[in-house]
């Protein structure tokens, strides 16, 4: 055997040993822990994620955001016959249970939408920045076309569209713009009408050795390629930010929108990198944050918003999809639930994306990626039993790994990432499909305690397994 051999099957031997040892002591329980699934909960928790089968729904919705245009747009449609609503008489009722129903409908496809470069509306909801009952009155209040009939009159359509500024002006919370100071460094430049920033195609991810296209977000930043932040939503008057966003986005500059944005006369940037979790951010030279920085004109245009950034088209408008929580998704979720109460000492709850198991406080060598042993095993538990949810192949697996913040933002992106790939490492071992499985870093980025204190900084070194299921790009209730 050769020694590559010899180490995988040290690593996945000392992992299976306690799991089985574990595994023993339980055996008897098993049936428990499945006499505990409540099929009738998981249908109904299926509902309520708007993941019903679709021989049993009788509302559907399709969504698609448009970035050019600012519009999160939906076409929901009732099948009247399964709804047993008798027609003409019962138009009216139908449209008053098409809109009680529709935040349930569009909410998962709603709520993934970019904030910013690490979260997106589901995380602002999670921690308390959003209220899912203010996003309920977004989607009250936005527009709605009048309901028709198609197919013979067997379905009934409507059309709503939120705007996705009136989303983004809820995180509009400073009163007045901050300007940059100016650089120490000078170069020639002149007064603008505008700034472009040109991020369209693969770019190098900044502090990784990937490429990736830039993704839209509400509240992009830009960066110089010292890390300087350039522009960020509190340099714009909060007037502006909350009225029409802190920037544009096109595909094409001879756009009829793109001259009133930018001006007759911007500066041309072209983005060299991009930033980011989610890859929002585009990251620009430091001689071109300097033609910027270096003329007061120029700083008014950020106070202004008068920012575009070119995008290609699948970036800009797409269909949007939501995870499909159906009723055996729920059923795998409380299993597993179960086995991890009286398992690992561990938290998992129903996330966004999916399935969200939380492994808090990990011990690693100091500023390495490498686990000390009774994590290690610790984790390889934790992967046995989502390898055997896994098993049926339907789910994908998302790796999140996250750090205390000592004020390392960049050392601690790149810990965070090489911690969350130890963990694939461990969970491959075992047998779980590389493939299906995906990790990321946010550094210390998304604090669950406070860094001040020892205590919070062990709460931060986490990580987060995600077991997803598959995307659906119709909701059906």
């Amino acid at each position: 055997m050769n020694k590559r051999l010899l180490l995988s099957a040290m690593v996945l031997s000392s992992l299976l040993l306690p799991v089985a040892r574990l595994t023993a002591q339980s055996s008897g329980r098993d049936m428990l822990y499945y006499d505990k699934v409540d099929e009738e909960e998981a249908k109904q928790n299926a509902r309520n994620s708007a993941s019903v089968d679709e021989a049993d729904a009788v509302l559907f919705s399709s969504s698609k955001i448009d970035w050019r245009k600012g519009t999160f747009t939906s076409n929901v449609s009732m099948d009247i016959v399964k709804a047993g609503i008798p027609m003409p008489s019962g138009k009216n009722a139908a449209v008053n249970k098409i809109k009680m129903e529709l935040p349930v409908l569009i909410k998962d496809p709603l709520l993934s939408i970019y904030v910013d470069d690490t979260r997106t509306l589901s995380d602002m909801v999670l921690d308390g920045s959003l209220t899912l009952e203010e996003l309920t009155r977004i989607i009250d209040n936005a527009k709605e076309t009048p309901a028709y009939f198609k197919n013979g009159g067997d379905r009934l359509l409507t059309e709503h569209t939120i705007r996705l500024e009136d989303i983004g002006s809820l995180f509009v919370k400073h009163k007045s713009p901050y300007t940059q100071q100016k650089p120490i460094a000078r170069i020639a430049s002149r007064a603008y009408t505008g700034i472009v920033i040109d991020a369209r195609g693969m770019l190098p991810v900044h502090g990784e050795f990937v490429e990736s296209l830039v993704d839209p977000c509400l509240f992009p930043k830009v960066y110089d390629s010292n890390m300087t932040l350039v522009y960020e939503r509190n340099m714009v008057d909060p007037k502006i930010a909350s009225k029409q966003g802190i920037n544009s986005y096109f595909t094409d500059v001879n756009d009829k929108d793109f001259e009133k944005r930018v001006g007759d006369d911007p500066l041309w940037i072209t983005a060299e990198q991009v930033f980011g979790v989610y890859r929002c951010d585009p990251v620009i030279s430091n001689e071109d944050y300097l033609r910027i920085a270096t003329v007061p004109e120029n700083l008014k245009l950020l106070q202004q918003g008068k920012i575009a950034i070119l995008l290609g088209k699948e970036q800009i408008a797409h269909r949007v999809s939501a995870p499909d929580k159906s009723t055996s998704y729920y059923m795998d979720f409380t299993k597993l639930k179960y086995v991890f109460e009286d398992l690992v000492p561990t938290t998992i709850r129903d996330g966004g994306p999916g399935l969200v198991i939380r492994i808090d406080d990990l011990n690693f060598v100091a500023d390495s990626a490498e686990l000390l042993p009774a994590d290690k095993e610790r984790v390889g538990i934790i992967a046995l039993q989502i390898k055997d949810v896994v098993s049926s192949g339907k789910y994908r697996i998302q790796v999140d790994g996250h750090t205390a913040d000592v004020n390392k933002p960049t050392g601690q992106m790149q810990l965070s990432v090489d911690r969350a790939n130890s963990i694939v490492n461990i969970m491959t071992a075992i047998g779980i499909d590389k493939d299906i499985i995906s990790s990321r870093g946010y550094g210390g980025t998304k604090p669950i305690g406070d860094n001040s204190t020892s205590e919070g900084r062990a709460a931060n070194r986490r990580v987060e397994i995600t077991i997803m299921p598959p995307d659906s790009y119709v909701q059906r209730r």
